[in-house]
């Protein structure tokens, strides 16, 4: 109605979401990292919530981008596959949420990627897609705004150097890591490891200066500020392979004072309950106060009538690994709770088939050579060897995911228990 888009700013709470490229939870102190620094980062968590789980749906970006603006699972949407052939359509009369937004009289703007793998007029979902899209171009000041904003220096790319690189110094002292227990101890994979502690240093300074944008403006204590990796990665065996280290992510919201009574949870606060992509978009869309769309996958997290005991009881994520570029590979993954579940749909193979984008960093390539010598320990050599039809593991115990409980009778329970959950969500 035309009144509700000439109510004062006050009335609607504006969104910013931060987006680092290709980075799982771990690579941040935040959530246990043993180096690299990203105090921006820690001051959002002290006005605001850090969320222990929460998980991208998919390790690789077209897809998760793909479920995050549409609130759709990916498999269930049809565009599961990462580098289309032919774009997806949607189902007929359904809108991505910006564009709920949008109708509503948002200003929304994203900066700058995209990467969807279904078809839609850019022009529905943002007033502005571009490397100038901000905030501060909307019509009034009045103007409630969604601002997208994605960081690329932590992107895999940063990490394919050539062998001359290994002589540049780094922050992060090559000497300071602790690998996981799943990649060789080189000097390859080490450098390469506290080069990516240094990236994340970098996208701290990129979120700093944003929100300096931000403050400056007076709309700091107006919008819900998201920050979060949009998807996993990205050493091997993380981006790309639909376990932890590929789709569990960052996500730190600050609450602005002004729409605290929004939320029913203390700023400075971690949340254990579960959230994944799909259910961005109804979050941000209930913040707004605006209907969220029954066919979404997605519920809200924050807001009137969700209750901080109802976010804590939620303990379930669905993932799904399919095409990535040339390498095929069909997974579908249940993590409730401490345990992870696996289903291998295509066993047969190993998780490091060619994959040529992913063979472009040096650390791949000695991982495979040093399997080629056979020189790996058997939790080394795991990557390059076939996988059972389910795997089962236990976070806890394991969090780098290489001890598979499948076939211990002690877990039967969990195994059939999470087996027919998963069977029960891919139907």
């Amino acid at each position: 109605s035309s009144s509700a888009s000439a109510a004062p700013a006050t009335k609607r709470p504006n969104f910013l979401f931060l987006v680092s490229e290709d980075n799982s939870i771990h690579y941040l102190r935040l959530y246990g990292a043993q180096n690299g620094t990203t105090p921006t980062i820690d001051g959002l968590a002290r006005h605001g919530l850090v969320f222990n789980h929460a998980f991208s749906c998919s390790p690789v970006c077209s897809v998760a981008r793909s479920t995050l603006a549409t609130g759709i699972f990916a498999p269930r949407g049809g565009f599961q596959y990462h580098r289309k052939i032919k774009p997806a359509t949607l189902p007929r009369g359904f809108l991505p949420w910006s564009g709920t937004l949008k109708q509503a009289g948002y200003y929304t703007t994203n900066r700058r990627k995209t990467d969807y793998n279904f078809q839609f007029p850019i022009k529905r979902l943002w007033n502005a897609s571009s490397g100038k899209a901000s905030w501060r171009n909307r019509p009034t000041k009045q103007t409630p705004f969604f601002h997208m904003q994605s960081f690329g220096q932590s992107h895999e790319s940063s990490l394919h150097f050539p062998r001359s690189q290994l002589k540049t110094p780094t922050t992060v002292s090559p000497k300071e890591i602790t690998l996981a227990p799943y990649h060789p101890d080189t000097e390859t994979f080490r450098y390469t490891h506290a080069r990516y502690f240094d990236r994340m240093g970098v996208i701290d300074q990129q979120v700093k200066r944003v929100l300096g944008q931000l403050t400056a403006d007076g709309l700091l204590e107006d919008t819900f500020v998201f920050y979060f990796g949009d998807h996993g990665g990205v050493l091997p065996r993380s981006k790309g392979y639909a376990y932890e280290s590929g789709l569990h992510v960052p996500l730190v919201v600050r609450i602005p004072a002004n729409f605290s009574h929004l939320v029913d949870h203390k700023p400075g606060s971690r949340l254990n309950g579960f959230v994944s992509f799909v259910d961005f978009g109804p979050t941000v869309l209930h913040l707004a106060g605006l209907a969220v769309d029954k066919r979404l996958d997605g519920r809200p997290f924050l807001g009137p009538r969700v209750p901080a005991r109802d976010l804590a009881a939620r303990d379930e994520a669905f993932g799904y690994a399919d095409r990535f570029d040339e390498k095929y590979d069909h997974v579908r993954t249940l993590r409730k709770g401490r345990f992870a579940y696996v289903r291998n749909y295509q066993g047969f193979y190993p998780d490091g088939l060619q994959n040529n984008y992913r063979y472009r960093m040096l650390a791949f390539q000695e991982w495979r050579a040093l399997n080629k010598a056979g020189q790996l320990t058997p939790a080394q050599r795991q990557f390059f060897l076939p996988r059972p039809a389910e795997q089962l593991f236990d976070l806890k115990a394991d969090p780098h995911q290489i001890r598979d409980l499948a076939a211990k009778s002690e877990h039967r329970e969990t195994l059939l228990d999470l087996r027919g959950r998963l069977r029960k969500q891919v139907r």
